[in-house]
This record gives structure tokens, C-alpha cells and sequence, in this order.
């Protein structure tokens, strides 16, 4: 199963769609999908379509379906933005000074609830600011004419849980029969690494980093992958 899409909120459900429905949510992400400049279309082509991708295809064609996908990513973009937000602003409502706090309280966040689980008593308002800016840094960079590597792992990991977010949209009204192969050429392009997928994995950490703020990994989050990479300077470590 892939890390967070279990998690995913709107996305990702089993959910009745009509046809009318489905047609303007497919409208919708073809125009989208020119808001998305750093990559061509067929970068969301799988093995399986026809000749290559291009910006008008003929409506429900190979090229279309990665027409829509691209789409879906840039709608991605605004949705996992605006749960981020929202998250936010609950964790701040709900007077819970982490993700994991709003869990025992019984609130449910969208976007944070995705994140690695095992760092959710890390997962404060002040990260949720600082996750929020390295979001809109990373996904602005879609809209350039050439794409921007991303700087850190904070941008990996929004990146990712934006795809996630895309290919639910895709799956929520059925527009693709495997969403997640749309992406994965992109993925394979824009990442880095993997070190995203390696946090699902990390074991619950052993000591108290409440007690020192510096030590816990998260704060690596933010820290530019190699010299000459710059992130936005809201979330620069300030450690």
C-alpha cells in the first residue's frame, strides 16, 4: 500500500460518481493541466498509451488521460494546500499542541494525518507553518518553464502527498484505471531520492526531544539536500 494514500481524506474513497460529474471533473483538470509548465503531458504517459502526449488530444484518448493527470496534479496542488491550511487552523481551535494531541482529542486532520506516523507529536503549528511555505515553494515550481529540483526533504514529502492527493482525484472519479502509474515517471523525474517513502519506516524514536528541540530529525526536514540548494527562508533551520 502506498505510504499516506490510506489516509488520503476526500480522495482515495470509494464513492458513488455519475457520469455528469465525472465529465466535469475531467474538464476541469484539462484546463488545469495548463497551469503545469515544467513538465510536458507525456510525462504521465504509461507504457500502455499510443503515440506521444500533447496539449489538445482528442477527448478520452491516451493522450487526454495524461492530459487530465496533469491536470489532477496541479488541482492536487490547491487541495493539499487548502487541507494543510485547514489543519492548521484546527490544531490551533482545538488548543492541541500536536497532530497527535488532536487524536487523542478526536479530531481528525487531513493533511497532517498523511505524514509519517511515527513523528506526530511533532507535527505543531509551527511545523504545520513551515510545511505549508516548503508546499507552496515546491508546487510553484510546477508553474516554472523549467523544473527546479527541490531543496530539501520537507518539499519531497509535500510533493509527494500531492501526488497522492492527484491520483485520488483520479481514482475518486474514475478517470484512470491505475492513477498511481500516472505519476510515476514524474516521480522517478522530479524526486530527489526516496527518502520520503524511508520515513513510513522509521521506528518511534527513543528519546525525549522535547527535552532537546536540536536533536530531533525532523529539523533535518528543512535542511537543504546539498550545497547550492536553498529553501525558502520562513523554514531555514533555526537551530
Amino acid at each position: 500500500m502506498v505510504p499516506g494514500w490510506e489516509e488520503s481524506g476526500d480522495v482515495g474513497q470509494e464513492v458513488a460518481v455519475d457520469a455528469e460529474a465525472r465529465a466535469a471533473a475531467a474538464a476541469r483538470m484539462r484546463r488545469a493541466a495548463h497551469g503545469l509548465r515544467a513538465f510536458d503531458v507525456d510525462t504521465f504517459a504509461v507504457e500502455t498509451d499510443g503515440p506521444r502526449a500533447v496539449r489538445d488530444p482528442v477527448p478520452g484518448s491516451d493522450g487526454d488521460r495524461s492530459l487530465v493527470a496533469a491536470g489532477a496534479l496541479v488541482e492536487g496542488c490547491a487541495s493539499f494546500v487548502d487541507h494543510l491550511v485547514d489543519d492548521i487552523a484546527t490544531l490551533l481551535s482545538a488548543g492541541a499542541a500536536t497532530a497527535y494531541d488532536a487524536a487523542v482529542k478526536g479530531y481528525s486532520l487531513t493533511a497532517l494525518d498523511r505524514l509519517p506516523p511515527t513523528f506526530d507529536d511533532h507535527y505543531t503549528v509551527a511545523f504545520g507553518k513551515k510545511l505549508l511555505v516548503a508546499t507552496i515553494t515546491v508546487t510553484g515550481r510546477l508553474a516554472e518553464p523549467d523544473w527546479i529540483p527541490m531543496a530539501c526533504l520537507a518539499e519531497q514529502l509535500a510533493l509527494y502527498l500531492v501526488v497522492t492527493e492527484a491520483a485520488g482525484l483520479l481514482d475518486l472519479y474514475g478517470l484512470d484505471d491505475d492513477p498511481r502509474a500516472r505519476y510515476q515517471y514524474f516521480e522517478e523525474t522530479a524526486f530527489e531520492n526516496d527518502a520520503h517513502l524511508r520515513l513510513y519506516d522509521e521506528p518511534a524514536a527513543a528519546v525525549d526531544h522535547a527535552v532537546d528541540p536540536a536533536s530531533a530529525p525532523i529539523n533535518a526536514w528543512f535542511t537543504p539536500f546539498y550545497d547550492g540548494f536553498y529553501v525558502h527562508p520562513y523554514v531555514e533551520p533555526r537551530y
